[in-house]
């Protein structure tokens, strides 16, 4: 019975230790900053890689629909990045901590 109490206890601290790792890769995404530019390079957004926006420039002369159009289609391309980076480190960050349990997918 006993026995049973210390694989818990030892699965609790490692539930700890994962909640840890987690929490560094959230602190980690926030500090790195990237920048995406749209095509034609009239809009740059920069942003962390957790998605926020740390900045918008704008290339003068611009009216309101280009600017609209411009802000949608750079900031879905930046948010894709964050998106797959996000979900290739969390995987990976999984696979290195927690036990392999067979049909989980990663």
């Amino acid at each position: 019975m006993f026995g049973n109490f210390g694989d818990i206890m030892g699965m609790m601290g490692k539930i700890g230790s994962i909640k840890d790792k987690f929490s560094d890769l959230k602190n980690d995404l926030e500090s790195e900053i990237f920048t995406t530019t749209s095509n034609d390079g009239s809009v740059k957004i920069t942003m962390s890689k957790l998605a926020t926006v740390k900045d918008i420039e704008l290339a003068e002369g611009m009216d309101k629909e280009q600017i609209e159009d411009m802000l949608v289609m750079t900031l879905n391309k930046a948010l894709e990045q964050v998106k797959t980076e996000a979900i290739d480190r969390a995987k990976k960050t999984a696979q290195e901590n927690l036990p392999q349990i067979p049909g989980m997918p990663f």
